[in-house]
């Protein structure tokens, strides 16, 4: 099993435990040509990032993260996603390892709740 799956899955348990809602969007892994055909057509879009924390706290929308490990990096498409998506009004950041990210979604979650 790859790291990022396990860091990935470190995460969602720890907000699971702590009851925060999150939610995964599964664009990464191998698909054949047919079903990768299928996906884009139902939305599927590569870049964006891996997870979703979908409160608005200090101004921000929602929390989007891009999960890296060890010396991985994102990719083109990736950073013109968070890009695009901070200039949206969310949050978008790169973690690199799942205590990061942990700790990224506990500090959104301790800015100001908007009403």
């Amino acid at each position: 099993m790859q790291k990022e799956s396990l860091a990935q899955r470190a995460i969602i348990e720890h907000c699971k435990l702590c009851k925060i809602k999150i939610f995964s969007i599964p664009n990464g892994g191998k698909r054949d040509a047919r079903e990768a055909y299928f996906l884009k057509l139902e939305g599927a879009s590569a870049g964006i990032p891996d997870l979703c924390i979908p409160y608005m706290r200090g101004g921000y929308g929602a929390l989007w993260i891009e999960l890296k490990v060890g010396k991985n990096k994102p990719t083109k498409l990736q950073q013109e996603w968070i890009k695009y998506l901070n200039s949206a009004g969310y949050m978008a950041v790169v973690c690199y390892g799942h205590l990061k990210a942990i700790e990224s979604i506990n500090n959104y979650l301790k800015l100001k709740k908007d009403d």
